[in-house]
């Protein structure tokens, strides 16, 4: 059973092997397409793995603690933390090690990598859940090969995956993953072209950014957008976007650089570089036989192709279905960062504004059509909040998720939740607030004329220095707070 197979090794067989992603690129490489030379790491050392290092087991075991479909998402979160942390923390087994290190290095060097997911289902016809499974770009090195491939081997069993994990078809005793390890092409410009739009059969759609594409993959960078008329290959509109910033290959992975005005003046690519981009396209679409999504980049003027896969459309979900959602939580550091300041400068100090200015109506003061009018203001106003805080907010306190996950990538504790412990150290409002209603329940507790008054709503008087306390954990936490 082979660990890696070079593109010219891959037969009509090896799907399952090599994972579609690999599949794919080997069968364009054969048929003369231009793509960043690879070589695939089988799914056979995925499977070496997890049996040599006793994984297979823990992961059965940690799947099989509760029912998953009874599982609240948070708690397949947790599974999925405490697998990854098994890949991180494992051994890797020394045969298994040496084989992969020398074929990278071989094949390689210390050029720049892209170690990417291939999983046996990942991008195939039938199947509209690309994307999620890991990949990470800009490594140098056989060894940080292998640690990243540690980490797409777990996604495997990443909350994503295991939302799906039906559709998947995961199975502990059958699931594997392969990786595609491609060398990095640094494209000046990059973006992604569909040879079919699914929602106008007519047309085609050219999407480019300046730079790298990973900001326009993660949604970070707006890009500027084509429409091309698929009979007569001509461009029937053009978007632009703001150009504001672009990814660039940092010393280690991906950093963000501000785009110079002249850059940022000009789209990505001129017009006859659109059709060029959307030629690939449909070379690729006749060669697979249904219409593809390319993923593109323009390196030293060479128009390569990264990757391609079917073009699909996701099946509308139930209306009760919330995985889409759960999904849209995961964000980028460089996300929760624009995210922060959103929240700091922009939502909180609104919040406080529209709060004191509805502390300030004398409610008692109105006629009856004007409390009608109140009320139904205060509604608006409430149902427009509820709307930011699943929109801004839900996002933003699920960053620490990401905290968890690089405090875990980063020292591999034996216990994968104890990052939980530094925020235990910090002065959070939430702890400010507990503590407040703590002393505040215990007085309840202790003068027996407190408990009183609060029975009967006289505290004013009965217990005014209670009332003054109250007063003020309302003020600072609100009413609903307890």
């Amino acid at each position: 059973m082979p660990l890696i197979l070079h593109p010219h090794e891959i037969s009509g067989g090896d799907r399952l092997k090599v994972g579609g992603k690999a599949f794919a690129l080997a069968r364009l490489v054969k048929a003369g397409f231009e793509v960043p030379e690879f070589l695939s790491i089988t799914a056979d050392a995925y499977r070496r793995f997890v049996e040599t290092t006793g994984l297979a087991e823990r992961i059965l075991l940690e799947l099989n603690r509760k029912e998953l479909r009874q599982m609240r998402w948070e708690e397949i979160w947790d599974c999925a933390t405490r697998i990854r942390n098994l890949f991180l923390r494992a051994p890797m087994p020394a045969g298994l090690a040496e084989e992969l290190e020398e074929a990278v290095s071989h094949r390689f060097g210390e050029r720049p990598l892209a170690v990417r997911s291939s999983a046996p289902d990942e991008d195939a016809a039938a199947s509209s859940f690309a994307g999620l499974h890991e990949s990470y770009l800009n490594l140098r090195g056989a060894a940080a090969v292998l640690d990243h491939t540690r980490k797409v081997w777990a996604s495997l069993w990443s909350d994503a995956a295991l939302l799906y994990r039906q559709e998947l078809g995961l199975d502990v005793a059958r699931s594997a993953m392969a990786v595609a390890v491609q060398a990095m092409a640094l494209g000046e410009r990059s973006g992604i072209v569909f040879s079919q739009d699914p929602a106008q059969p007519s047309q085609a759609v050219v999407e480019a950014v300046h730079g790298l594409n990973q900001g326009l993959v993660d949604g970070a960078v707006e890009p500027d957008r084509w429409v091309v008329d698929r009979d007569f290959g001509r461009v029937l509109s053009h978007a632009p976007a703001k150009r504001e910033r672009r990814a660039a290959a940092g010393a280690a992975g991906i950093e963000w650089v501000g785009i110079p005005a002249e850059m940022a003046g000009r789209p990505p690519l001129a017009p006859v570089e659109v059709l060029a981009v959307y030629d690939l396209a449909r070379k690729a679409e006749r060669y697979f036989g249904r219409p593809q999504d390319v993923e593109w980049t323009i390196s030293d003027g060479r128009l390569l192709l990264l990757q391609s896969r079917p073009v699909t459309t996701r099946q509308q979900a139930d209306a009760g279905d919330q995985r889409a959602w759960y999904l849209s939580l995961h964000r980028s550091f460089d996300n929760l960062k624009r995210l922060h300041r959103k929240v700091e400068e922009e939502l909180i100090p609104a919040m406080v504004r529209e709060a004191d200015a509805l502390a300030a109506v004398e409610v008692s003061a109105l006629t009856d059509t004007g409390l009608v009018d109140e009320i139904k203001r205060r509604w608006e106003i409430n149902d427009n909040w509820v709307k930011v805080y699943w929109a801004d907010f839900i996002p933003f306190a699920h960053g620490i998720r990401l905290f968890g996950q690089i405090y875990n990538d980063a020292l591999r504790p034996a216990d994968p939740y104890e990052f939980v412990d530094l925020l235990t150290r910090t002065d959070m409002a939430s702890l400010a607030r507990n503590r407040m209603l703590a002393e505040l329940a215990a007085e309840v507790r202790r003068d027996p004329a407190v408990a009183d008054c609060l029975g009967s709503g006289e505290c004013g008087e009965r217990a005014p220095e209670f009332r003054s306390r109250l007063k003020d954990f309302i003020a600072a936490f609100g009413d609903l707070s307890c």
